[in-house]
């Protein structure tokens, strides 16, 4: 099954004059796929900032990953993939593939590998289905990271009923490289021999296509590749190996070898023999081979001479190694079978699909009702939701201390920090907010690219770089574009005004179950920082309790609005009170007067205050204290950004060091050992949610 539309299809045959055969129809699908072209989505990525000073490689065409120059001649290389489609079908090795693809991104850059993350979201675990994702999922994270040694630092968990059926699996991989070795995965010379390491199989036929169009649930398992870490494990080690030798590195990712080819030439043209590509099944089709997807392979650019030495550094572990083709000045990528020429299509007709404006519309917004609910069911109803709960269940089969690197560990913080080579720490964290966006995306965008860099202020680092993954529907229906053409632009706004480049990215469509209900709007960003100053890992302990910034009646798309019903305003995303609260933050942290720092975000002020409570201690809470809104619901769970809760024994200092950034803080209670939460004179025995909160996962899972 093909993606291509008809008239795709005539716009093909006009460029070329003529009718393409069903070997050319097929190269044109995977290079024209939604998954590798971005042809609804690349006019309006243009928009995002991808320049700075520290950028070393950013969105280019064609490259594999971005890179950051990091000082002492050091680079990270950033990037996040998702395998949704292949997770939904095949949970285990649909996310365990989404991680070696990520891992060989980074290593295409000549980079090693130096932390994973995950951004998981399912639907709800009362239905045995979604527990049946989430399990193998996280086996299959677990499976492909574990064996081949990357620690996995960090993620997301997350719950809502439009994930059942099509799951969203995210995963982002940080490498780190000297500036000088960074590998392009383009070739800018011809002559130059294509090299391929690893077999081909008949896992993940179509892939490319497959990932370009909603699910049927009818024959899709074929295009779902299959993990194998240790196979993986030599072709990362090995490409490391012989970088210095090759001149350009590509991953074999969605497209198989149509694809990496043409991406690798650049609009330079090549020659490859189908023939020569080593089989592991025997007698496959010349164009399954040219469209298969199997994992662990590359493919490398290398000058005649340094054939020999790449081919033995992977033959030494008995690993396929072979000639396949080479690069060519005439523009054109042709593949030869048996001596017979049975595609032959200009690079610029691949590498130039026909580009997408579809039409938008604005969803009606529902009924704005304030809901008839009592503080003890609110507090109670919030605490309890699983996406507050611990995910220890998930991140304890993870091994996230492999390499000795990880210096603040899943659970410990709002992001993750590992140290680098050159002594610097790094953080890193992933923030999506999908009931926000499904109210206003253009608000969202601007808030989950402001709470990632909040995020990192917690642990005392200040955001470099950052890398986008925007995950919609049928972008063909006007609803579902509107929200991703404002996620575009209010992702790219904040950027802006953060002054850090989006060094890369993917766009996934066409995420809707079988009935053709579309997922909730899902853009994502990750954001890397280095600590500047002191690392603060934040411990709980007896203090002041001091919340910083304003707080707003902004409930729609909160927590508590998914619980009670829709009311109160979008949250606006002011992203200068997002910087100048964490600026406070980070001064405070460099000063060494808190001990503990999180940002509000989901659940409001109280499920910030359940990382607290969950540590065995009591949060007493004054709100009339609480400067910004009347309304005490709004107090207690508005989700608007620009604020953190600290504790302290020096509140003065943090209220007086607001007001020198030109913000605000306020004194609003106590922490103390015990299992309380007062609020006002109401005080109300949390042990049965902190109880719930540990144990929710470990539970629900263990049926």
């Amino acid at each position: 099954m093909v993606s291509l539309s008809e008239y795709e299809l005539d716009v093909a045959r006009k460029r070329l004059g003529r009718d393409p055969s069903p070997v050319e129809v097929k190269v044109i699908d995977a290079l024209w796929s939604e998954h590798c072209s971005y042809k609804s989505s690349k006019i309006f990525l243009r928009s995002f900032p991808s320049e700075g000073p520290r950028v070393v490689m950013g969105i280019e065409d064609w490259q594999d990953a971005g890179a950051v120059d990091i000082g002492d001649g050091y680079a990270i290389v950033l990037k996040v993939e998702s395998h949704n489609h292949p997770s939904a079908v095949d949970p285990f090795n649909g996310a365990a593939t989404g991680v070696g693809g990520i891992i060989r991104d980074i290593i295409s850059k000549g980079a090693t590998p130096i932390a994973l993350l995950d951004m998981i979201r399912v639907g709800e675990l009362k239905d045995d289905k979604n527990k049946w994702l989430l399990k193998n999922i996280i086996a299959g994270i677990g499976f492909y990271g574990n064996s081949i040694g990357i620690p996995v630092v960090g993620g997301e968990l997350s719950f809502d009923e439009s994930f059942s059926d099509n799951p969203l699996v995210d995963v982002a991989c940080v490498g780190i490289v000297k500036k000088d070795k960074i590998k392009p995965s383009v070739v800018k010379e011809p002559g130059l021999k294509l090299v391929l390491v690893g077999l081909t199989g008949i896992d993940g036929l179509g892939g490319a296509s497959f990932a370009s169009r909603k699910l049927s649930g009818e024959n899709e398992i074929g295009a779902v590749q299959i993990a194998d870490p240790f196979a993986g494990k030599i072709v990362m080690d090995v490409t490391l190996e012989i970088a210095d030798k090759v001149e350009a590195i590509k991953d074999l990712g969605g497209g198989g070898l149509a694809v990496a080819v043409t991406e690798m030439a650049n609009g330079l043209g090549a020659r490859v023999y189908v023939d020569k590509v080593p089989l592991r099944v025997k007698d496959m089709s010349p164009e399954d081979i040219i469209i298969s997807e199997t994992q662990e392979r590359m493919l490398f650019a290398v000058r005649e001479e340094n054939v020999e030495y790449v081919c033995k550094a992977f033959e030494y572990y008995e690993y396929p190694c072979a000639v396949i083709g080479e690069v060519t000045s005439d523009s054109f990528i042709r593949f030869i079978y048996e001596g017979k020429e049975i595609a032959s299509l200009p690079s610029q007709l691949l590498l130039s699909p026909p580009l997408y404006a579809w039409p938008i519309r604005e969803k009606a917004r529902k009924i704005n009702v304030k809901p008839n609910v009592e503080l003890e069911q609110a507090v109670r109803s919030v605490l309890a939701h699983p996406d507050l709960a611990s995910k220890e269940w998930a991140y304890s089969q993870f091994d996230y201390e492999v390499g000795t690197s990880t210096v603040v560990k899943p659970g410990e913080a709002d992001s993750a920090v590992v140290s680098l080579p050159n002594g610097k720490l790094l953080a890193i964290k992933g923030d999506a907010n999908p009931d926000l966006c499904a109210e206003d995306a253009y608000e969202c965008g601007k808030a989950i690219f402001a709470e990632a860099y909040r995020n990192l202020a917690v642990v005392g680092a200040r955001g470099i770089a950052a890398v986008d993954h925007l995950q919609f529907g049928d972008p063909k229906k006007p609803e579902i574009y509107s929200d991703f053409v404002d996620a575009v632009r209010g992702i790219g706004e904040a950027a802006r005004f953060f002054s850090i480049p989006i060094v890369g990215g993917k766009v996934s469509f066409y995420n809707e179950n079988k009935k053709g209900v579309a997922i909730k709007p899902t853009p994502l960003v990750v954001m890397a920082g280095l600590v500047e100053g002191k690392l603060l890992k934040p411990k709980v302990e007896e203090g002041s309790l001091v919340l910083i910034g304003y707080t707003r009646n902004e409930m729609r798309g909160s927590l508590f609005a998914k619980l009670f019903g829709p009311y109160g305003e979008v949250p606006k995303a002011r992203l200068q009170e997002d910087y100048l609260a964490s600026e406070v933050v980070l001064d405070l942290i460099n000063q060494g007067t808190i001990l503990f720092a999180k940002d509000v975000n989901r659940g409001g002020l109280m499920g910030s205050l359940m990382a607290i409570l969950s540590k065995g201690y009591s949060a007493k809470v004054d709100p009339d204290r609480i400067l910004g809104t009347d309304d005490l619901m709004a107090k207690l769970f508005s989700e608007n950004g620009g604020r953190f809760i600290v504790i302290t024994n020096s509140p003065e200092s943090v209220v007086e060091r607001a007001k020198r950034r030109g913000t605000i803080a306020s004194v609003i209670g106590e922490v103390k050992k015990g299992n309380y939460l007062e609020i006002g004179s109401w005080k109300l025995n949390v042990k049965k949610e902190v109880e719930h909160h540990s144990n929710y996962l470990e539970v629900e899972m263990s049926d």
